[in-house]
C-alpha cells in the first residue's frame, strides 16, 4: 500500500502564474506551483511543482519536486525529484528517490541520499 503524503505536501498553497516574474527568495510552509519566472532560491516544507512554462534561476530545497520546465540551479529534496519529458535541469540533484522520464534533459550530478541523511529544508544548518 502506498505511503500517504502529509497534507503539507499534498496541498498547493501558492501559485506563480505564467505572466509573473518574481525576483528574490521564496519561503513556503506548504507546497507551491510555479508556471512563471523565479529569479531566486525556493525553500518549501512541501512540494515544489515546476510547470512547463516555468523558469527557475536558483536552487530548490523542498520535501519533493516535479519539474516540467527549466531549472538553472541545484535541487535538494528529502524524498523524490521527478523530471518529466519536457524539463531541462542545469544543476545537481540531491534526492532519496530520482525519477527521470524519457526525453528529460539533466546536466549535472545526482547524489542519492537516504531520507534521514538529506538536509531538512525547514531547519537552519548554521544554528
Amino acid at each position: 500500500m502506498p505511503k500517504r503524503l502529509s497534507s503539507k505536501v499534498r496541498k498547493i498553497d501558492s501559485f506563480i502564474g505564467t505572466n509573473s516574474t518574481l525576483s528574490g527568495d521564496i519561503f513556503s510552509k506548504s507546497s507551491l506551483c510555479i508556471e512563471g519566472v523565479v529569479e531566486g532560491n525556493i525553500f518549501a516544507d512541501g512540494a515544489v511543482i515546476v510547470g512547463k512554462t516555468a523558469y527557475i534561476s536558483g536552487n530548490i530545497e523542498a520535501h519533493n519536486t516535479a519539474v516540467s520546465g527549466k531549472v538553472k540551479g541545484n535541487i535538494i529534496v528529502r524524498d523524490y525529484a521527478k523530471l518529466t519529458s519536457t524539463c531541462i535541469v542545469d544543476g545537481d540533484i540531491h534526492a532519496a528517490n530520482f525519477i527521470a522520464d524519457e526525453g528529460s534533459v539533466f546536466n549535472g550530478k545526482c547524489y542519492m541520499t537516504s531520507k534521514d541523511s538529506a538536509p531538512d529544508p525547514t531547519t537552519d544548518e548554521e544554528a
